[in-house]
């Protein structure tokens, strides 16, 4: 499956309790934080806290500013400590962040045991990203049991339209790991997955709608997902687009538009014998011009590829 989903206020605001989301609507403090002025944030936080010290959307949001150092050093101390005096204060949001800090192998204060405890209370309040978190944590035991409920707990992280999740479902539909085996239903949940922009997901739905798995196949949306995902910067999705390219297959046929997908796919490694053939036949000049392409794709993917919180 996907790794943790480390993101609180970036990505889950949206996704927050309606407290929390009228904050953001009525706030200086969120509405900075929105617009990227993060100092200002700050500022406007402490003030809140200063005038109600009850006040834990604020302390959750200072978390959130600590811990990925926006306007001010990283410090994973500091951002514990407010998710803390959230969490104590009842704050989900908070209890999921503190939850994820405890497990970083990084933080003075690491406790894995406490970190479960309060991803069991975030998923059991309905917080969709403790849910998909919790799963992952249950399928990784491998019980029976344990996997029912990890079923039901990627459920509702993925109807809350958590990409991640919604991908997830659709493998363990495809597998038919504690649900029956459905490949309409896996269908379903990678296409979600891949609305949500989730990258797995666009590449599994694009496998299923190129071979009529599940769905009615459809080698021209296949495609169209296949390149999506190739210039995302990944290297099967770039693989695949090459070989349609040059098989004409859903996409009009290219055999430069071949090599230069396939220069890019190998610079990550994945090596492909068939298209290595289709090199061996291009003159110097159309190799300097498709290597050129291939680099410009590569550093786009560098450049326009948003970095993930490292914690």
């Amino acid at each position: 499956m996907r790794r943790l989903r480390r993101s609180l206020l970036l990505v889950g605001l949206a996704l927050a309790p309606a407290s929390l989301a009228s904050a953001a609507d009525i706030d200086l403090a969120y509405g900075a934080f929105q617009a990227g002025h993060y100092r200002r944030a700050q500022e406007e936080a402490l003030k809140r806290i200063e005038a109600d010290n009850t006040d834990a959307a604020a302390m959750t949001l200072l978390g959130e500013i600590y811990r990925l150092g926006l306007g001010v050093p990283e410090n994973t101390t500091a951002a514990t400590e407010w998710y803390e005096r959230a969490a104590d204060r009842g704050d989900i949001n908070a209890a999921y962040a503190l939850a994820i800090a405890l497990l970083d192998q990084r933080n003075s204060k690491r406790d894995p045991a406490k970190a479960g405890q309060l991803l069991e209370r975030a998923a059991a309040a309905g917080h969709p990203a403790a849910n998909y978190n919790l799963a992952l944590a249950l399928l990784a035991i491998g019980k029976e049991t344990d996997d029912k409920r990890a079923v039901a707990a990627i459920e509702i992280a993925a109807k809350a339209g958590i990409g991640d999740a919604e991908h997830a479902l659709g493998v363990l539909y495809k597998q038919g790991r504690s649900v029956p085996q459905d490949n309409t239903k896996a269908a379903e949940w990678m296409a979600k997955a891949a609305e949500s922009g989730n990258v797995a997901g666009e590449i599994e739905y694009a496998i299923m709608l190129f071979n009529g798995e599940g769905v009615a196949a459809d080698e021209t949306a296949a495609a169209k997902l296949f390149l999506r995902a190739a210039y995302k910067g990944n290297a099967i999705a770039q693989n695949r687009i090459a070989r349609l390219y040059l098989a004409g297959r859903g996409i009009a046929p290219d055999s430069a538009e071949a090599a230069a997908w396939h220069l890019a796919a190998r610079a990550q490694g994945l090596d492909d014998p068939m298209l290595d053939q289709l090199l061996d036949r291009m003159t110097p000049e159309q190799m300097n011009r498709i290597a050129r392409v291939a680099a410009d794709r590569i550093e786009g993917t560098a450049l326009t590829t948003p970095s993930q919180p490292s914690k």
